[in-house]
């Protein structure tokens, strides 16, 4: 959309994207997840079909069983906890991921005693207050 100006020239304004729909903002972490667990992604799109908040709840699930099963390399494991931090990041401009992440995969963190203590560690502090929000 073009919008004149004073002197006559114009300007392009931005579109901006509706606060209701969290899937642009999910773009970026639907990348960056299928980027680093291909086979995971896969076979999540696969059972799921392009349902989102099932996808990261699996993701949480998968996650927290890698951690509690010692299945994964630290780096792996990291990279987990980046795609969380991701979405926390996104969720300050979009409630429904906020409540994607806290009633997907960190309910099934807070359910692993051991993915908990490394998610105290590896969680951005906006994640963790998600986290801790589910302890009370």
């Amino acid at each position: 959309m073009a919008v004149r100006t004073s002197g006559g020239v114009t300007q392009d304004m931005k579109q901006r994207t509706s606060s209701l729909d969290p899937r642009p903002a999910l773009c970026n972490v639907n990348s960056y997840l299928e980027k680093n667990f291909p086979d995971f992604f896969a076979e999540a799109r696969f059972q799921v079909g392009d349902d989102d908040y099932f996808l990261y709840a699996r993701f949480g699930q998968y996650l927290a069983r890698t951690i509690e099963l010692n299945r994964a390399s630290r780096e792996k494991i990291n990279r987990g906890f980046t795609v969380l931090n991701k979405m926390a990041r996104a969720s300050a401009r979009h409630p429904r991921i906020r409540q994607m992440l806290v009633s997907g995969p960190l309910e099934y963190i807070m359910d692993a005693p051991k993915a908990r203590a490394l998610a105290r560690k590896r969680l951005s502090p906006v994640a963790q207050g998600y986290l801790e929000s589910l302890c009370e």
